[in-house]
């Protein structure tokens, strides 16, 4: 763990008779340069959390909102996860970087799987814009093919 997020934290309001616990995992499985540390905020209350770190968040009840702050949120929206906690509840909270440059990520309660929507859209323009390509140069091909050689 790092000295930005120990283990155990409190939000003001929390207390030992209260709580409710948010525990907060960064998934380590993409960690490309520059997306190793995140900055998240818990109703107004940020931390910085490392790949493959994780960190349980002493919360008081009710509503709990949830953030990661993105130097590209203004290119889409930033993830959020909005909770209504109750005394003694405990939430997983997951974070998962993204393949994408300017892409913030995903927030969710399960683990992911795969890829995010935002990059699978990306794959599929990709495949789309190699499959133009491809036929715009083995069409033209075809047709010279079909009326014969030139003697």
């Amino acid at each position: 763990m790092s000295q930005d997020a120990p283990a155990f934290q409190a939000l003001p309001g929390a207390t030992p008779d209260n709580s409710a616990f948010i525990d907060l995992y960064f998934d380590p499985s993409i960690s490309l340069p520059g997306k190793s540390t995140v900055s998240i905020t818990i109703n107004g209350w940020t931390m910085r959390l490392s790949a493959g770190q994780s960190v349980r968040i002493a919360v008081p009840p009710g509503p709990v909102s949830v953030v990661v702050d993105h130097y590209a949120a203004f290119l889409s929206p930033k993830p959020r996860l909005e909770l209504v906690m109750q005394p003694g509840q405990v939430a997983p909270v997951f974070y998962r970087a993204s393949i994408l440059n300017g892409d913030p990520g995903a927030l969710s309660i399960g683990k992911h799987r795969g890829m995010s929507r935002t990059e699978k859209g990306a794959l599929i323009f990709v495949l789309v814009v190699l499959l133009h390509i491809l036929v715009a140069g083995v069409v033209p091909l075809l047709i010279i093919l079909s009326r014969g050689m030139p003697e």
